[in-house]
Protein backbone atom coordinates (compact mmCIF):
# COMPACT_ATOMS: atom_id res chain seq x y z
CA UNK A 1 0.00 0.00 0.00
CA UNK A 2 2.95 2.41 0.80
CA UNK A 3 4.91 1.83 -2.22
CA UNK A 4 1.24 2.81 -4.77
CA UNK A 5 0.75 5.76 -2.31
CA UNK A 6 4.44 6.75 -2.87
CA UNK A 7 3.98 6.23 -6.71
CA UNK A 8 1.02 8.46 -6.96
CA UNK A 9 2.73 11.38 -4.96
CA UNK A 10 5.58 10.77 -7.31
CA UNK A 11 3.15 11.10 -10.38
CA UNK A 12 1.69 14.22 -8.87
CA UNK A 13 5.08 15.64 -8.56
CA UNK A 14 5.83 14.15 -12.02
CA UNK A 15 2.71 16.28 -13.57
CA UNK A 16 3.68 20.02 -11.53
CA UNK A 17 6.86 19.66 -13.21
CA UNK A 18 5.16 19.11 -16.57
CA UNK A 19 3.31 21.81 -15.63
CA UNK A 20 6.61 24.01 -14.92
CA UNK A 21 7.74 22.96 -18.27
CA UNK A 22 4.57 23.96 -20.28
CA UNK A 23 4.91 27.56 -18.46
CA UNK A 24 8.15 27.82 -19.49
CA UNK A 25 7.26 27.18 -22.90
CA UNK A 26 5.27 29.67 -23.01
CA UNK A 27 7.48 32.49 -21.53
CA UNK A 28 10.58 31.23 -23.11
CA UNK A 29 11.20 34.30 -25.17
CA UNK A 30 10.60 36.69 -21.69
CA UNK A 31 13.74 37.76 -20.60
CA UNK A 32 14.38 37.19 -16.69
CA UNK A 33 17.16 38.64 -14.47
CA UNK A 34 20.72 36.40 -14.46
CA UNK A 35 20.67 35.89 -10.54
CA UNK A 36 24.77 33.96 -10.41
CA UNK A 37 24.43 32.94 -7.19
CA UNK A 38 21.50 30.94 -7.41
CA UNK A 39 22.55 29.49 -11.05
CA UNK A 40 25.48 27.97 -9.16
CA UNK A 41 23.64 27.02 -6.34
CA UNK A 42 21.40 25.15 -7.81
CA UNK A 43 23.79 23.17 -9.98
CA UNK A 44 26.08 22.75 -6.96
CA UNK A 45 22.59 20.86 -5.74
CA UNK A 46 21.70 19.24 -9.11
CA UNK A 47 25.71 17.84 -9.63
CA UNK A 48 25.89 16.41 -6.07
CA UNK A 49 21.94 14.73 -6.49
CA UNK A 50 23.57 13.51 -9.78
CA UNK A 51 27.09 11.84 -7.57
CA UNK A 52 24.75 10.81 -4.89
CA UNK A 53 22.18 9.14 -7.53
CA UNK A 54 25.33 7.66 -8.81
CA UNK A 55 26.41 6.16 -5.75
CA UNK A 56 23.15 4.57 -5.04
CA UNK A 57 22.64 3.31 -7.97
CA UNK A 58 26.27 1.73 -7.54
CA UNK A 59 27.46 3.14 -11.22
CA UNK A 60 26.54 0.74 -13.53
CA UNK A 61 27.80 2.16 -16.38
CA UNK A 62 31.09 2.12 -14.85
CA UNK A 63 33.48 5.19 -14.66
CA UNK A 64 35.05 5.67 -18.07
CA UNK A 65 31.49 5.61 -19.76
CA UNK A 66 29.89 7.60 -17.03
CA UNK A 67 32.79 10.06 -17.69
CA UNK A 68 32.11 10.00 -21.40
CA UNK A 69 28.64 10.73 -21.26
CA UNK A 70 28.99 13.93 -18.65
CA UNK A 71 31.78 15.13 -21.38
CA UNK A 72 29.15 15.05 -23.70
CA UNK A 73 26.65 16.90 -21.91
CA UNK A 74 29.19 19.64 -20.90
CA UNK A 75 30.11 19.87 -24.85
CA UNK A 76 26.14 20.23 -25.27
CA UNK A 77 25.76 22.35 -22.68
CA UNK A 78 28.51 24.77 -23.71
CA UNK A 79 26.89 24.92 -27.29
CA UNK A 80 23.83 25.56 -25.86
CA UNK A 81 25.29 28.26 -23.39
CA UNK A 82 26.59 30.30 -26.95
CA UNK A 83 23.10 30.51 -28.14
CA UNK A 84 21.51 31.90 -24.44
CA UNK A 85 21.19 35.92 -24.96
CA UNK A 86 22.78 37.49 -21.67
CA UNK A 87 22.32 41.24 -22.48
CA UNK A 88 22.45 44.30 -20.24
CA UNK A 89 19.30 46.58 -20.19
CA UNK A 90 18.26 49.48 -17.91
CA UNK A 91 16.83 46.93 -15.62
CA UNK A 92 19.97 44.63 -15.10
CA UNK A 93 21.42 42.21 -17.05
CA UNK A 94 19.04 39.61 -18.47
CA UNK A 95 18.74 36.35 -20.00
CA UNK A 96 16.51 34.38 -21.91
CA UNK A 97 16.80 30.69 -22.41
CA UNK A 98 16.16 28.86 -26.14
CA UNK A 99 13.58 27.03 -26.98
CA UNK A 100 15.60 24.23 -27.90
CA UNK A 101 17.32 24.21 -24.32
CA UNK A 102 13.92 23.93 -22.89
CA UNK A 103 12.78 21.47 -25.00
CA UNK A 104 15.79 19.31 -24.77
CA UNK A 105 16.12 19.98 -20.38
CA UNK A 106 12.08 19.07 -19.76
CA UNK A 107 11.95 16.27 -22.14
CA UNK A 108 15.31 14.73 -20.79
CA UNK A 109 14.10 15.43 -16.93
CA UNK A 110 10.85 14.03 -17.36
CA UNK A 111 12.09 10.66 -19.22
CA UNK A 112 14.44 9.73 -16.11
CA UNK A 113 11.63 10.79 -13.40
CA UNK A 114 8.97 9.15 -15.29
CA UNK A 115 11.12 5.97 -16.35
CA UNK A 116 12.16 5.34 -12.83
CA UNK A 117 9.19 5.79 -11.46
CA UNK A 118 7.06 3.54 -13.26
CA UNK A 119 9.67 0.59 -13.61
CA UNK A 120 10.42 1.25 -9.74
CA UNK A 121 14.11 0.73 -10.28
CA UNK A 122 16.96 3.18 -12.03
CA UNK A 123 17.64 1.73 -15.35
CA UNK A 124 20.50 1.83 -17.26
CA UNK A 125 19.34 4.55 -19.79
CA UNK A 126 18.05 6.64 -16.88
CA UNK A 127 21.27 7.32 -14.98
CA UNK A 128 22.88 7.61 -18.45
CA UNK A 129 19.95 10.29 -18.91
CA UNK A 130 20.35 12.07 -16.03
CA UNK A 131 24.45 12.40 -16.68
CA UNK A 132 23.57 13.73 -20.07
CA UNK A 133 21.27 16.07 -18.58
CA UNK A 134 23.35 17.27 -15.75
CA UNK A 135 25.83 17.95 -18.11
CA UNK A 136 24.15 20.12 -20.40
CA UNK A 137 22.75 22.19 -17.63
CA UNK A 138 26.51 22.94 -15.99
CA UNK A 139 27.95 23.99 -19.10
CA UNK A 140 25.03 25.88 -20.55
CA UNK A 141 24.64 27.75 -17.03
CA UNK A 142 28.37 28.43 -16.83
CA UNK A 143 28.59 29.85 -20.01
CA UNK A 144 25.30 32.04 -18.55
CA UNK A 145 27.48 33.11 -15.22
CA UNK A 146 30.66 33.20 -17.80
CA UNK A 147 28.35 36.37 -19.74
CA UNK A 148 27.35 38.16 -17.13
CA UNK A 149 30.72 38.58 -14.90
CA UNK A 150 32.16 39.97 -18.76
CA UNK A 151 29.30 42.50 -18.88
CA UNK A 152 29.50 43.03 -14.91
CA UNK A 153 33.09 44.30 -15.34
CA UNK A 154 31.75 46.66 -17.91
CA UNK A 155 32.74 44.52 -21.04
CA UNK A 156 30.38 44.77 -23.41
CA UNK A 157 30.85 41.32 -25.03
CA UNK A 158 28.25 39.75 -26.72
CA UNK A 159 27.34 36.35 -28.22
CA UNK A 160 28.22 35.55 -31.65
CA UNK A 161 25.50 35.67 -34.02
Amino acid sequence: MWVVFMKIVSYFFLLLFVLGVVLMLLTWRKAKFVKPKWILFGQIVAFLALVVFTKLSHNPLGNWIWMLIFLAGLAGGYFYGRTVKVKKSESGIMMNYTLPYVITWGALLFLTQFLTISTGRVPIIVLGLSILNTGLNLAMNGQVVWNYTKMKKGNQWEMPK
